[in-house]
């Protein structure tokens, strides 16, 4: 195939503005401002970790992306703009009689997320034949870093502007602001060039047969298993700093511009080092960070003292920063171009099917508070418990790793 001139370079700059756009909507409609949303609204600790694991749950979604006909581009954008569009409704939950209001929110977002997962699928498959095998990891790096100082920086702008004009006035005008972004962010998609590509929906055999991959399954299962240790006690992190820390949510925002700002010097060296050393290799020590090193970071915190707190805003960015890189890279590195898409759905599946089991799990343990008061919080032992199974899916995939090695050398002359 012959592309433009100026292809694929300019749409990938473009991809990278378009995510500026998108990274606000994203963090904002997901992020520490809905959390303090529903906070305010008054929400408890298992509908904190429903609406945490949303994004994860809603990827059961993705496979309905094999099922489209037409373009990518055409899908992804219309897919965005009514999904991200549909979240203005969330600003009118507060005219809600006050026992629907939790379940209104829960209702919208979750609709957002379902609408959104198949864009996911499309997205990444296209973006995959824009950029060639042996610069993706330093690409996505790159756009990672940048997209995550800018949406950090924004959350810095958000929670300064609801510290200064109060609740909910605050939370309406950024949620506002988000959806603006979100579908705005669309516009500039529609400027990216596109490949042509065909595709057929999958036969059941066909569907089913990367399980029987055997390195495939075995990176399914670490993504069922660390991003459900994940969402156990992810959707309380924030509910700590800013109810057990007693941070404000400028402090906040702040935590997340350290984060970012590291990891936009971090994401594009390790991105490097993944196209070198292997994908495999990265995701292991990151996961390892978000288990061993960030948990206890969170929970040595308290009022006054938030020393171990900042410290974890740095660790943040070796964590998230290099482990979200791999994960739909190793998926893409598994799969031949003509099965990209499936091997992409069946990661997005792992990985709803994590969020749900992960959230399940956390939300009843957050409700144990009212009966044990066995820790300051309600979000402690949540914490405790997500990382002791991140610890276990970090064993699992070193272990993997292990045993990959010696089969290889088993079958090399």
């Amino acid at each position: 195939m012959t592309l433009p001139p100026g292809e694929p370079r300019r749409s990938q700059t473009l991809a990278i503005w378009e995510g500026l756009l998108a990274i606000l909507f994203i963090n904002w409609s997901t992020g520490m401002v809905m959390t303090g949303y529903a906070l305010w609204l008054g929400a408890p600790p298992v509908a904190l970790a429903i609406l945490g694991a949303l994004p994860m749950v809603g990827q059961m979604a993705a496979p309905l992306a094999l099922f489209f006909r037409g373009s990518r581009k055409d899908l992804s954008a219309n897919l965005s703009v009514f999904g991200r569009g549909l979240f203005v409704l969330a600003l009118f939950v507060p005219l809600m009689p006050e026992a629907w209001r939790i379940p209104g929110l829960l209702t919208i977002a979750a609709l957002s997320q379902f609408i959104l997962a198949p864009v996911n699928v499309l997205w990444t498959s296209w973006m995959a034949d824009l950029v060639p095998d042996q610069l993706r990891g330093r690409y996505f790096g790159l756009r990672n870093g940048v997209l995550g100082l800018v949406g950090t920086l924004g959350n810095l702008a958000a929670g300064s502007l609801i510290d200064a004009t109060g609740k909910p006035l605050g939370f309406l005008l950024v949620l506002g602001i988000a959806v603006v972004a979100g579908v705005s962010a669309t516009f500039i998609l529609r400027r990216q060039f596109e490949p042509p590509s065909v595709s057929t929906p999958p036969r059941l055999a066909e569907f089913v047969q990367p399980l029987s991959d055997r390195r495939f399954r075995g990176f399914l299962g670490f993504v069922v298993l660390f991003l459900g240790a994940v969402s156990v006690g992810g959707p309380f992190v924030f509910p700590l700093f800013l109810e057990h820390a007693r941070m404000t949510f400028t402090q906040v925002g702040l935590w997340t511009v350290i984060a970012a700002t590291c990891g936009l010097v971090l994401s594009p060296l390790w991105g490097r080092l993944a196209d070198r050393i292997g994908h495999w290799q990265v995701l292991l020590f990151s996961s390892s960070v978000a288990a061993l090193v960030l948990p206890p970071l969170w929970l040595a915190g308290g009022p006054g003292q938030l020393q171990t707190v900042w410290i974890s805003a740095v660790c943040d960015a070796l964590a998230w920063g290099v482990s979200v890189l791999p994960l739909p890279t190793v998926a893409l590195q598994s799969a031949s171009p003509e099965k990209r898409n499936l091997y992409l759905v069946w990661y997005w599946m792992a990985f709803a099917v994590g969020g749900i089991l992960g959230s399940l799990l956390g939300g009843a343990l957050g409700n144990l508070h009212a009966q044990l008061k066995l820790f300051p919080s309600p979000y402690h032992l949540p914490i405790l418990v997500s990382m002791g199974l991140r610890m276990v899916a970090v064993y699992y995939l070193w272990w993997r790793i292990r045993r990959d090695k010696r089969r290889a050398a088993a079958v090399r002359p």
